[in-house]
């Protein structure tokens, strides 16, 4: 038997550890997580709000973010929802509106949220890469960035428009971010010249440079990576794609400490059999 597992082909443990990681993505098993406070004042700050209440979702991300930044979408778009929030969606990224239709085609139909009721899709808006100049105007006039949705009708034709008019209609900003233009924007304009309520969605590389806008109260709430995503789901009582994708981390982590521990078990027990 010891011959048996020293001999044993690499690519067993490969295969191993690939099954380690593929059943939690395909069923997540809700491994125990605990929610980080930045993760809990973003969730408590959306539950807080009145029934009905506006969000602005700012989607400033492209496909190769996704994986980390979709389920922080999703997972925010849940809760809006439950709550029957308005969503208010809207890019510094060119990719970012085909981000937000993804998100939404993935949720609305649960709740039975309707496009241009209960959210809308407004688009990406073009300008200096620091997003600077475009965040000033979506606080101060939303439809001089959109005339018109992502569908390119007039805002005028949608119920949730009557009452929007610039960031300063919503409850609460909330930038997924990928860098720059994103997060920074919203801080320096948004919250620093106007006062408006911030939160944010960022990956986990980028996590650490907004902790500090967070501590000093320029952010309401923070979701940093996928454990961010996953701790906002725990919260939400979703299973979904953060919470699989820490699971599939934990479970590979889980097999490679038992091969270790496996490994060194043989050394020992080769050792004292030479002996």
């Amino acid at each position: 038997m010891l011959e048996f597992f020293k001999n044993l082909d690499r690519r067993n443990v490969f295969l191993l550890i690939a099954i380690s990681v593929l059943l939690p993505l395909i069923s997540p098993l809700g491994l125990p997580l605990l929610p980080d406070p930045e993760v809990k004042a973003l969730y408590n700050q959306i539950d807080a709000l009145p029934e009905g209440s506006k969000i602005a979702l700012s989607f400033d991300y492209d496909p190769a973010s996704g994986p980390e930044l979709k389920p922080m979408a999703e997972a925010i778009l849940h809760h809006a929802f439950k709550k029957k929030h308005k969503v208010y969606a809207m890019a510094l990224y060119p990719a970012g509106p085909s981000m937000a239709n993804e998100a939404f085609s993935n949720v609305a139909d649960i709740y039975k949220a309707e496009y241009g009721e209960d959210y809308i899709n407004l688009g990406f808006y073009y300008g200096p890469n620091t997003g600077l100049n475009q965040v000033a105007v979506f606080c101060t006039d939303i439809r001089r960035a959109f005339p018109v949705d992502e569908k390119k009708k007039p805002l005028s034709s949608y119920p949730m428009m009557a009452e929007y008019n610039s960031l300063k209609d919503a409850a609460l900003t909330i930038s997924l971010s990928a860098g720059d233009p994103g997060v920074p924007a919203y801080v320096s304009v948004a919250n620093a010249v106007h006062g408006l309520k911030i939160g944010a969605g960022v990956t986990a590389v980028s996590a650490p440079r907004f902790y500090a806008f967070y501590n000093s109260g320029q952010l309401v709430g923070l979701l940093g990576g996928l454990g961010g995503a996953a701790g906002y789901e725990v919260l939400n009582d979703i299973k979904g794609k953060g919470l699989s994708g820490m699971d599939a981390q934990s479970m590979a982590h889980l097999v490679i400490i038992l091969l270790i521990v496996f490994s060194n078990l043989l050394y020992i027990i080769e050792k004292k059999l030479e002996e």
